[in-house]
């Protein structure tokens, strides 16, 4: 079984704190990891090299990074990482983004088990889009299949069973997919374009 990496981007301007995150990354669970000192590099960045998973550093010199965060959140997994004094107030902010609020004075294992946490569900991220996107692509097909069945029975006067079967085995001689099939339909029998 294939392991799953992941590249990072850690946003901080402490030098010290960025070494400690690094030391929680096995390099063959976690990689590229891209470093940045701002928001500002940061929003940069992820245009250019997209992470999968962020770790913000608070406070960031051009601002506190939570609307960073928020503005990532859509994109990739997120950790926050903020004074204790603050991580109450920040953590309820965030949470409800899918966000994780960790305290400054965090411990490597728990570093380590949230990096964990934020891949495995960057690894489900990535099989509920494949899942949306082959059910949509699925859909299509039902879509453009029913259509030309619809045809066939008002253009042709075919029963449902009848337009079935014409496209199914047009599709056989042809060596053609039913979807192609039923889109030439449409073509020749409407003015609709597929």
């Amino acid at each position: 079984m294939q392991k799953d990496i992941n590249s990072v981007m850690i946003v901080s301007k402490n030098s010290k704190m960025v070494e400690f995150i690094r030391s929680a990354m096995p390099p063959d669970k976690f990689s590229p990891v891209i470093v940045v000192a701002d928001a500002g590099q940061a929003r940069r960045t992820i245009l250019r090299t997209p992470a999968e998973i962020v770790i913000i550093d608070t406070p960031l010199p051009d601002e506190f990074g939570t609307r960073l965060a928020l503005d990532l959140s859509e994109k990739c997994a997120l950790a926050v990482i903020v004074k204790p004094e603050l991580l109450e107030r920040t953590s309820y902010k965030l949470e409800q983004h899918g966000i994780v609020t960790l305290p400054r004075t965090l411990y490597r294992s728990l570093l380590y088990q949230t990096l964990m946490l934020l891949s495995v569900s960057v690894t489900k991220m990535k099989q509920l889009s494949k899942d949306r996107d082959a059910l949509k692509a699925k859909l299509r097909e039902v879509r453009i299949v029913t259509k030309a069945k619809t045809l066939l029975i008002s253009e042709k006067s075919m029963t449902e069973e009848e337009a079935h079967h014409y496209i199914e085995k047009a599709a056989m001689d042809s060596g053609k997919k039913k979807t192609d099939v039923a889109a030439e339909l449409i073509r020749e029998l409407s003015d609709d374009i597929i």
